[in-house]
């Protein structure tokens, strides 16, 4: 059943433009719409009650309701950045970025993560790949073949978190089909 959802998905993506949106979304500030392409070095926000989803390469990203970021490129340097709210973003395999929000930064090198920031402090999700997530007190290298998750709080510290928050499988599986791939869980 799992790979013929993976199937409807793909065939979707196929078919869908790069630019998915529901709700009110801005990239550098204009409204934005299904014709618009998103670039590295734009800011993206959204809405409340609202969606994003796009793909840049061979990466594709999804944001919620009341997210602020921007996806750079300096001198071949990737990152992505997270002010506010939560983005789910699954990249090429050997594809390097750096994954930050105020008081966490994350290396990677092709995986599937979520990152979150609310409320003075950051959650972050390996949901399957290698990361090498630091803060200014604390360093943690999260491996999963099906999400590892950790909260870094304001202080620095980065603790285990116990549960998975505003991200499913199905998620990184509608990504993972934009760029023609299956999540590394459902490769078996």
């Amino acid at each position: 059943m799992k790979y013929l959802m993976v199937l409807v998905m793909s065939l979707t993506a196929v078919f869908a433009g790069d630019l998915n949106i529901k709700g009110d979304v801005t990239i550098n500030g204009k409204k934005a719409n299904s014709s618009m392409k998103v670039n590295l070095n734009d800011f993206i926000t959204t809405g409340k009650k609202s969606k994003v989803t796009f793909k840049i390469g061979k990466n594709a990203f999804m944001a919620k309701e009341n997210t602020r970021f921007s996806i750079e490129n300096n001198n071949g340097a990737k990152s992505l950045k997270v002010i506010t709210g939560g983005v789910l973003a699954v990249f090429k395999k050997g594809e390097k970025y750096k994954l930050q929000t105020k008081n966490m930064t994350a290396g990677i090198r092709g995986t599937g993560v979520y990152m979150e920031r609310r409320d003075g402090k950051s959650y972050f999700c390996t949901c399957y790949g290698e990361t090498n997530v630091q803060s200014h007190k604390d360093h943690k290298i999260l491996q999963a073949t099906h999400h590892n998750m950790i909260w870094a709080k304001e202080d620095g510290t980065i603790k285990v978190a116990k549960h998975m928050r505003n991200h499913s499988d199905e998620e990184l599986r509608e990504l993972e089909s934009l760029v023609g791939r299956v999540p590394a869980f459902d490769r078996k």
